[in-house]
């Protein structure tokens, strides 16, 4: 039997794997990969290699789609980047990337997390990389709705008042899937014809906003009944503004980046003059009450990340350091006042075998994040020493 090549079966980016080329174009690629995975045995390395970069495509269609392509990588919980092409130069995939961190949390997401009821569905049929394109469908959902709360709101807001436009016969999708999405071409008019050039709806969205913040982001429970039918009015009243046929993206974007640039000014304390309802919400607090919480802890994820890149030891003691920093994000808040984490179930062997890291070095990595955690929550810029080997 031929030996395998090392690799791992679990949320670590596979730095190798970025730097390999793409091996074989198999359509079924998720369903061998995940019919390889046996209990803790390594899977077969170029198994791995064709599912990691059959995920990497995927989760970026989709995130285009989607319209998050453009966003900054912050809105999906990714921090300390701009751009989600940033670390990627000249088409050359670099040991780190806004997309990479991304593909790792994925990938924890289906092939950790699901993977018993992916094998479920596996013993009962042929093909499973259906579900996992579902999933990835679900990773983003989840992801957009935690970290990017204004967002999601607005957009589910605006879908609904389409949607109840479009059965009442007083909007009709002209092209583009029917559930409304960023690509849903929409008219008054079934015959309705499109401009060539995008819709610029800037002063539409900021309009809108003067009269429906700060309610729109807010409302909850039954509030959000009365947001949807004041949308589906101003809707109904973009044909006296020369509008017949828009694509949904290109309204909800605006309203999107309009709304967050006023809660932006208001966590600033500046306000804005001239913007109507929308400037005079500090009675009222932010959409969520744990805004602050989470500006703070969105800061401390980016800081001790950024820290993790500057710190002046081997790559390899870097790459474990920042698969157990995103652990500890993802399982625990980043909590590390203990020597494991008070809330984990897994041992350090456990852990090991979870994220490729040697059981042993656990301790040293712990306290360097102790470390730069505590670095960064009294405003340290970086820690310079290298961290302790056992």
């Amino acid at each position: 039997m031929p030996k395998r090549r090392p690799s791992t079966q679990f949320a670590t980016p596979h730095h190798a794997a970025h730097q390999w080329p793409r091996r074989t174009g198999m359509p079924s690629v998720f369903t061998a990969f995940v019919r390889n995975l046996r209990g803790e045995e390594t899977p077969d390395a170029d198994l791995f290699h064709d599912a990691w970069h059959g995920l990497r495509a995927a989760l970026a269609s989709e995130m285009k789609k989607r319209g998050l392509w453009q966003s900054p990588p912050c809105y999906l919980g990714v921090f300390g980047w701009e751009r989600w092409d940033a670390g990627e130069t000249a088409g050359v995939r670099a040991q780190a990337s806004a997309l990479g961190e991304l593909v790792a949390d994925c990938y924890a997401f289906i092939f950790v997390d699901r993977l018993q009821s992916l094998k479920r569905h596996l013993a009962e049929k042929p093909d499973i990389d259906g579900l996992v394109r579902l999933n990835i469908r679900h990773f983003l959902h989840e992801r957009q709705k935690a970290q990017d709360p204004l967002g999601f709101q607005l957009f589910e807001l605006l879908q609904t008042a389409v949607a109840e436009a479009v059965s009442s016969g007083s909007l009709h999708v002209l092209n583009g899937d029917g559930r409304v999405r960023n690509d849903t071409l929409l008219g008054f008019a079934p015959a309705a014809a499109p401009r060539s050039a995008p819709l610029d709806l800037d002063a539409i969205a900021v309009r809108w906003n003067d009269e429906l913040l700060p309610a729109l982001v807010m409302a909850r429970s039954r509030q959000q009944a009365v947001a949807v039918e004041r949308l589906r009015r101003q809707l109904l009243e973009l044909p006296r503004d020369g509008v017949e046929a828009f694509r949904f993206r290109d309204l909800l974007e605006p309203l999107k980046s309009d709304a967050r640039r006023r809660w932006a000014a208001l966590f600033e304390g500046k306000g804005e003059e001239g913007h109507g309802a929308g400037a005079q919400t500090s009675a009222s607090g932010p959409p969520e009450s744990s805004v602050e919480s989470r500006q703070s802890l969105e800061h401390l994820t980016r800081c001790v990340a950024d820290s993790i890149r500057r710190l002046e030891t081997d790559p390899r003691t870097r790459t474990y350091l920042s698969a157990l920093w995103r652990y500890l994000r993802r399982e625990h808040g980043g909590e590390l006042g203990m020597e494991r984490p008070a809330t984990s179930r897994l041992s350090f062997r456990q852990l090991g075998r979870l994220l490729n890291i040697p059981r042993e070095r656990f301790p040293a990595l712990l306290d360097t994040l102790r470390q730069l955690v505590a670095r960064c929550r009294t405003g340290g810029a970086r820690l310079d020493t290298e961290p302790h080997r056992s």
